[in-house]
């Protein structure tokens, strides 16, 4: 049989400075869901059933029962479930049928973890939110240096951004140059 690799959108890039680590997440599934006309009472009720969350207000995320919901739109939606099945949105369709579109989106975002005492120094040069006073379970959808961007305040120092899969090199590089500069090198 093949020993087949996984390869993630960043190679598993990590990098580290004095008070400041990126590195990159890549063990989660990514589905889009938009709720279908008229069915938002009994999406709400099934997704309480079937991940375990209640639906999150705008600019926040929700813990599921394995991962995270974030509100993204107007009844839109994404999950994101730590594990590595690529038929989590089939899986989702047998539990929401008609109640909602169902798009798996994990192969389309690169996502890195910034952490560590320095992070919103470095932050608050790089994305155009003041993010340092948002509570635990702040998401949004933004951008950073005209580059698309999903962030999850997940601790009080760490947070997950998401960036397409298509700008994630460029996305890194400036997000270094960026660390760089209020920072050092390494």
């Amino acid at each position: 049989m093949p020993d087949l690799k996984h390869d993630t959108p960043l190679n598993g890039f990590k990098q580290t400075w004095n008070g400041l680590t990126l590195a990159e997440a890549s063990n989660f599934e990514i589905v889009s869901m938009a709720i279908a006309n008229d069915q938002s009472s009994a999406f709400e009720k099934l997704a309480k059933k079937a991940l375990g969350s209640i639906l999150p207000k705008p600019n926040q995320w929700e813990a599921t029962s394995n991962g995270k919901l974030l509100w993204t739109g107007q009844n839109q939606y994404f999950l994101f479930e730590e594990s590595r099945n690529d038929r989590l949105d089939e899986q989702l369709f047998e539990k929401f049928g008609d109640l909602a579109y169902l798009t798996l989106q994990t192969d389309g975002w690169a996502a890195l973890d910034i952490y560590g005492p320095r992070t919103h120094v470095v932050l608050e040069r790089f994305i155009p939110l003041e993010i340092d006073a948002k509570p635990i379970g702040f998401g949004a959808r933004t951008n950073a240096q005209h580059m698309s961007l999903i962030i999850l305040k997940t601790e009080t120092e760490t947070y997950r951004l998401l960036t397409p899969r298509s700008s994630s090199t460029t996305f890194v590089e400036a997000l270094t140059h960026v660390a760089e500069n209020v920072i050092g090198s390494i």
